[in-house]
C-alpha cells in the first residue's frame, strides 16, 4: 500500500479437490473440468495475487467439503505466502450435498454440514461466525461477510439454493450501523443476490437462465431484497460474489453488484486465454475501480 492504493483479489468457485487429477462436480457426464489444483497454485504465483493487500475467496474453495481439499487449499496459500491475506467465504459446495438425503431431521444435516464447514475453516483458525465484518486499509474499508451456503439441504437440485434468513440480515445490519463512519463497506457472499430475466440478461450480453436455473443459483426473493435494501440504506459500495462462474458488473436498486467468474477455469477474454480474476483498487481518495483479469 505503498501508494496509498488498497488492492484487493477476488478469487471465487475453486473447486479444489483431493486428487489433482479428479474431475470437477458438474451437471454433465462428459467434458468435466479437471486440473483445478494446479490452476490454483499458478494463480497465487502470479505477479497481481501476489501484490494484493487481500485476498478473498467468494465461496466453493472445495468441490465436495472434503478436509483434505481444504488442506490443498491452505497448504497453497502458505507455500505462496499469502495466507494470512486471505478470507474465506463458503459456498454450497463447501458444506456439499451433491447425492440424496433423508428428508427429515433438518436439524442434524445443518448440524453436520457447519461440523464439516468449520473442520475445514478451523484447519487454519479461520473465522466461522457470520455475517462477520473486520476493518482494514487503515480504516477506510470494513469487509461483511455473508454464509449463503444453505446447509442441511437434502439434494444436488436444491444444493445450490442460497439462504441468508432474517436472522443474518438482522446482524448484518447492526453490523452496517455500527461500522457507519468507514468510508467504503464491501459485503461479500457466494450467491447471486441479483440473475436477470431473460430480456436484461440479453441486453447485457449474459447467458441466459430459466426459471428454474435463476431459482437453484440466487438468493430468494425476500432475501436479496432485503438486502439490497440494506445495502443502499447504508451506503455499501459494493456487494461482491461467485457461484456463476461468470464475470459480472451491474447497478440493481442502486446497488453495485460484481460477480467473479471460476477462477480454476480458464477463459479467454480480447484474445487473451488465462485464469480470470477480478481485482477492487481503493484509491487514497476511497475511489473503487473494478477490473476483470485474466492472468
Amino acid at each position: 500500500m505503498a501508494d496509498g492504493c488498497f488492492r484487493v483479489v477476488q478469487l471465487s468457485d475453486l473447486h479444489l479437490t483431493v486428487d489433482d487429477r479428479e474431475a470437477r462436480s458438474e451437471p454433465r457426464l462428459f467434458g468435466r473440468l479437471t486440473g483445478m489444483n494446479a490452476a490454483f497454485r499458478r494463480l497465487l504465483a502470479n505477479s497481481v495475487v501476489q501484490a494484493a493487500d487481500l485476498v478473498l475467496v467468494t465461496g466453493d474453495i472445495t468441490d465436495r467439503g472434503d478436509p483434505l481439499a481444504w488442506r490443498v487449499f491452505w497448504e497453497g496459500l502458505a507455500a505462496a505466502g499469502v495466507r494470512e491475506r486471505t478470507r474465506v467465504i463458503p459456498g454450497n459446495h463447501d458444506v456439499c450435498c451433491l447425492g440424496v438425503r433423508p428428508a427429515a431431521s433438518r436439524g442434524k444435516r445443518v448440524a453436520e454440514d457447519l461440523a464439516k464447514l468449520r473442520a475445514g475453516l478451523g484447519q487454519v483458525g479461520h473465522a466461522v461466525e457470520s455475517p462477520r465484518a473486520e476493518v482494514l486499509a487503515g480504516g477506510r474499508v470494513v469487509l461483511l461477510g455473508l454464509d449463503s451456503s444453505n446447509p442441511g439441504n437434502v439434494s444436488a437440485l436444491t444444493n445450490a439454493v442460497g439462504e441468508l434468513g432474517m436472522p443474518q440480515l438482522e446482524r448484518l445490519a447492526r453490523l452496517l450501523r455500527q461500522h457507519r463512519d468507514v468510508p467504503v463497506k464491501i459485503v461479500a457472499l457466494h450467491h447471486s443476490p441479483n440473475i436477470p430475466r431473460a430480456a436484461t440478461a440479453r441486453r447485457r450480453g449474459l447467458e441466459v437462465l430459466d426459471g428454474l436455473m435463476r431459482w437453484g443459483h440466487e438468493v430468494p426473493a425476500a432475501d436479496r431484497r432485503a438486502l439490497r435494501l440494506l445495502c443502499v440504506s447504508h451506503g455499501v459500495r459494493l456487494i461482491v460474489h461467485g457461484h456463476l462462474h461468470r464475470f459480472e458488473d451491474r447497478h440493481v436498486n442502486g446497488a453495485r453488484i460484481v460477480g467473479a467468474p471460476a477462477s480454476t477455469e480458464p477463459v479467454a477474454v480480447d484474445g487473451r486465454r488465462g485464469l480470470p480474476l477480478v481485482r477492487y483498487t481503493l484509491t487514497p481518495r476511497n475511489q473503487v475501480r473494478v477490473e476483470r483479469l485474466v492472468v
